[in-house]
């Protein structure tokens, strides 16, 4: 059979709680969820992801943890462990590109290839990484196959978990037609609704209807690329990502604090792991910027930029240390406290004639980098990072002023 396009979508099942279950094999074949960064405070906290056995009790992403541990009070409640999780992801996109250079991440568990040009039929290419996924990582994923982003997004959808859809060439419209509205990517609720006061059902219903009578109902674009992709017509291509323009990382914390020590602590963290980001892609930073939402949700955000492009620890966390230092305010409890880098440009060699001390933290980060792949991301912390705040040439700007919610 002679493939015009051949497009998978591979979809990891329940990606956080099987990280978790295949780090704890205690916990297979219970129902865990995957929220919050306190597992003993759940009032504002959400769930991040929960197993299948969960999702039995009606538990699912984004459910406050509160009404989730309702349904399904005998869960094993765990926090959200992004540096395992991107780990995991890593090892299966990675598999994902000796397939086809043509991967489009859509998040970590989440991704379209374009295997056109690879050599075999789709659908044994996509089974053979389906296997190399499961046989080297333990994870399971989904997959669909089809001759568009839309069609095959659908198809992995269709019978999660561990689902596995091919559709052909020329079944695009026969497969879609006897469809819920719902199963189109991107047509929302709202949506929904203003189809279904127009008597339609399922995407077939839609497929019929005149793009006249749905741009009344729903404006031109929309009517338009609905009617397009109820037919199975889709033609955007599979795009793989381009250099981060930014990297962050947040924290919500269970209990709103002031305390400048903790404050700190878990600024080091979020700084290491920004660090960590930034030479895992070969990128340095030329500024460093803490974002701070306090109890009453008033959110500012602080940047100061580096004297030299930066990728190491030491001067990522000594910046962010500095900015919170002098933003911080005795007596004004913090809700979220988040770190970020901006203005990232390529990795340089390094200079011969580089000061001792950034030579220096390259050497002791490449060390830690090490020791943390091979025992976890809390293996090792550098000793100085938290409270020391060096001679640092840099600028501070202020990106918003106290009251800006950003």
């Amino acid at each position: 059979m002679r493939w015009p396009r051949a497009i998978i979508h591979l979809d990891l099942d329940a990606f956080y709680a099987s990280v978790e279950q295949l780090r704890r094999p205690e916990l297979r074949g219970l129902p865990v969820i995957v929220g919050g960064a306190d597992p003993g405070h759940t009032a504002r906290g959400v769930v991040s992801a929960a197993s299948y056995e969960a999702r039995r009790y009606g538990v699912h992403s984004a459910m406050p943890l509160s009404q989730a541990l309702r349904l399904c009070p005998r869960a094993v409640l765990l926090p959200v462990d992004f540096p395992a999780y991107r780990r995991a992801s890593a090892a299966v996109f990675s598999l994902a590109r000796q397939v086809t250079p043509l991967v489009e991440p859509l998040s970590l568990d989440e991704a379209y290839l374009d295997v056109t040009a690879t050599p075999g039929d789709p659908a044994e290419t996509a089974m053979g990484l389906h296997d190399r996924i499961l046989g080297e990582t333990r994870l399971e994923a989904s997959f669909g196959v089809a001759t568009s982003k839309t069609l095959a997004k659908i198809a992995s959808d269709l019978r999660k978990p561990r689902g596995f859809v091919v559709v052909p060439p020329g079944e695009e419209e026969a497969f879609l037609e006897p469809l819920p509205l719902r199963a189109l990517p991107g047509l929302g609720p709202a949506t929904e609704r203003a189809l279904s006061g127009l008597g339609l059902r399922t995407l077939g219903d839609l497929a019929q209807q005149p793009v006249a009578l749905l741009e009344r109902k729903l404006g031109r674009a929309a009517a338009l690329s609905l009617s397009r992709r109820s037919r199975g017509i889709d033609t955007s291509a599979v795009t793989p990502p381009q250099a981060p323009k930014s990297i962050s990382r947040e924290e919500t914390f269970g209990r709103d604090t002031d305390d400048l020590g903790q404050l700190r602590e878990r600024l080091v963290h979020l700084c290491a792991d920004v660090a960590r980001s930034l030479r895992s892609a070969h990128l340095t930073a030329r500024t460093v910027s803490l974002k701070l939402r306090y109890s009453d949700f008033t959110t500012i955000t602080r940047q100061l930029t580096l004297g030299a492009p930066s990728d190491t620890e030491a001067a990522l966390t000594a910046g962010a240390v500095a900015l919170l230092s002098a933003a911080h305010r005795p007596g004004r409890p913090i809700r979220l406290l988040g770190a970020g880098v901006h203005n990232l440009e390529a990795a340089a060699q390094l200079d011969l004639f580089a000061e001792p001390v950034s030579a220096r933290d390259r050497r002791i980060d490449a060390t830690v980098d090490a020791l943390r792949r091979r025992f976890g991301p809390e293996a090792m912390r550098r000793g100085a990072a938290a409270g020391e705040t060096r001679d640092l040439d840099w600028h501070r700007e202020d990106l918003a002023e106290p009251g800006d919610d950003a």
